[in-house]
């Protein structure tokens, strides 16, 4: 009897400790982890990227010069001497110019730029028919009967261009873009020397004016780093037209003068390379342009 008593004690102590050693592991595993340390909020908000950049460029100017024609002041004509403008020829100029701009997103950009054309040649010939006393230049038009002009042209341009990012592959970017602004030109050192009469010549004063440019651009961003990009572009740039001072015959020893002066219109094909360094921020993130499958 004492022995039943015993064992049902025993295993009454068992029932017991069981749940007893079970409850801690459940309450262990109902817990939270401790909260995490509260740190002081920052004094300013957060830096962000202004967007900004400074550019700067060098290349070569493919000058063309289009739609001469010449006048007389005192009222006389080009017909009235059986007269015919002929060609004009501009050289080739190298430039250079420095910008600053802002980066609005990823694929809209614009800058202000100054710019600088060197001197380039300019050369135009006006062909006539002289049929006074003493003429060696017959109806019917010999082919030395008219005037060589020479001079030269230095340009400054003011440009306001906006650009079009069209993605990125493998960190280069083509854009496309466009810009209004104007060009402030110099025509100096006119000369103009008779192709058939030997003592025949005039010079002009220099002559300065400003007009309305626009330009047309495409090129290709290559991503040195996350801040400084090369740019090489091709750009149309038209610079309206350009004018003489007035030519004085003989250099201005000759009676009747008509102090000719010459227009014509100028345009460039530009050629370019450049830097452009974004300013702050972590450098310049373009779209990825991936394929689709």
């Amino acid at each position: 009897m004492g022995s039943l008593k015993a064992l049902t004690l025993a295993g009454a102590v068992a029932t017991l400790a069981i749940p007893a050693a079970l409850v801690p592991a459940a309450h262990a595993a109902d817990l939270l982890p401790p909260p995490p340390q509260l740190e002081a909020p920052p004094l300013r908000g957060p830096i962000e990227d202004s967007g900004f950049y400074l550019r700067g460029d060098v290349g070569v100017g493919i000058n063309q010069g289009s739609s001469l024609s010449s006048t007389f002041s005192d009222g006389s004509t080009l017909a009235s001497l059986g007269a015919w403008d002929g060609p004009v020829n501009v050289g080739d100029s190298s430039l250079i110019d420095f910008g600053v701009g802002y980066r609005f997103n990823t694929w809209f950009r614009a800058d202000l730029t100054g710019e600088y054309l060197s001197g380039a040649n300019y050369n135009s010939k006006v062909f006539y028919q002289y049929t006074g006393a003493g003429s060696n230049c017959p109806v019917g038009g010999a082919a030395n009967c008219g005037d060589n002009y020479t001079g030269a042209i230095r340009t400054g341009l003011f440009m306001a261009n906006g650009y079009v990012d069209l993605g990125a592959w493998l960190g280069v970017t083509p854009y496309v873009g466009g810009g209004l602004g104007f060009a402030a030109y110099s025509v100096s050192g006119v000369t103009d020397v008779s192709m058939s009469q030997p003592n025949a010549f005039g010079v002009a004063p220099d002559k300065s004016g400003t007009n309305f440019a626009w330009d047309l651009t495409a090129g290709l961003l290559y991503h040195v780093t996350p801040n400084l990009m090369l740019d090489m572009s091709y750009r149309y740039l038209d610079m309206g037209a350009l004018q003489t001072g007035g030519i004085a015959c003989n250099g201005g020893a000759a009676t009747g003068c008509h102090y000719e002066t010459q227009h014509f219109n100028m345009a460039s094909n530009d050629l370019t390379l450049g830097m452009i360094w974004l300013l702050t921020g972590p450098g310049y993130a373009p779209p990825v342009v991936t394929a689709k499958y």
